[in-house]
């Protein structure tokens, strides 16, 4: 009989933790849906997609009218600058507006973990660059017609898997930001210049020694340059990964903090 209820008991946990699971996402994807229809109900979102394609658009056409070509690496890299430019004018909002109107507080005390709010935030954020890059994929359709099909489209499509991982963590750095000012504008220029220093770390270290190989590491040039040649590489893969699950963590310490002020 004793047997029978333990099984009974190891049985029922599973359920148990499925359903927590999938209550703890709910939570999470009501305050990501929350956030998008914030975004997307105010100037910004529009503002930000406009800029953003208006310039992905003259680059392509440049390249492609004017350099004769279908190597896109610099139409990539371009967008990549693109978007640590405007990302931070997506993100900057994400906390800092709750703050700054109070509302952060009544959210931290409702019954939902500060995982759940950063997540939701993050992913309110990163629907953003999902949209922005889904409205350029007229770029391989284009090449791809217009060539005949003769051109590989393989470097472009791991370009985008690399866009969306540097986006990830470009996100993460800009919630870690509006999670500690409640100044929107602050935490756009800190955003941008935390991303333009990781772009460009390389840039007065060039050539070799020990300094140099390590600002090579840290670089999101360098972490992003290889998707472009169509190359995808774990290393890579898990530096973006790493690196937006560590921004992301210091978002929730911070409001961690902020729950025992």
């Amino acid at each position: 009989m004793a047997q029978g209820t333990t099984k009974a008991l190891v049985a029922v946990k599973p359920k148990e933790t499925a359903a927590r699971v999938v209550e703890w996402l709910a939570v999470t994807f009501t305050i990501a849906l929350r956030e998008v229809r914030s975004l997307f109900s105010s100037w910004i979102a529009y503002v930000t997609l406009a800029f953003f394609e208006i310039w992905a658009g003259f680059f392509f056409f440049a390249i492609a009218r004017i350099g004769q070509t279908s190597d896109m690496r610099y139409l990539f890299w371009n967008m990549a600058v693109i978007s640590f430019i405007v990302l931070p004018m997506v993100t900057m909002r994400l906390l800092a507006e709750e703050r700054r109107l109070g509302t952060l507080e009544l959210l931290l005390t409702s019954p939902v973990t500060d995982w759940q709010v950063v997540l939701g935030k993050f992913m309110g954020a990163y629907f953003w660059l999902i949209v922005a890059l889904g409205l350029t994929l007229y770029v391989p359709y284009l090449v791809h017609r217009f060539s005949g099909g003769t051109v590989d489209l393989g470097p472009y499509w791991t370009a985008y898997i690399g866009l969306l991982l540097f986006g990830a963590a470009a996100v993460a750095v800009g919630v870690f930001w509006s999670a500690l000012t409640d100044n929107q504008i602050i935490a756009a220029f800190a955003t941008f210049g935390t991303l333009l220093l990781a772009y460009v770390i390389t840039w007065p270290t060039e050539g070799t020694g020990t300094l140099a190989e390590i600002c090579r590491k840290v670089s999101l040039y360098y972490r992003y340059q290889d998707f472009t040649a169509g190359l995808i590489q774990s290393k890579d893969v898990v530096f973006f990964l790493l690196l937006t699950f560590a921004f992301l963590y210091l978002a929730v310490q911070v409001l961690g903090s902020r729950r025992w002020r």
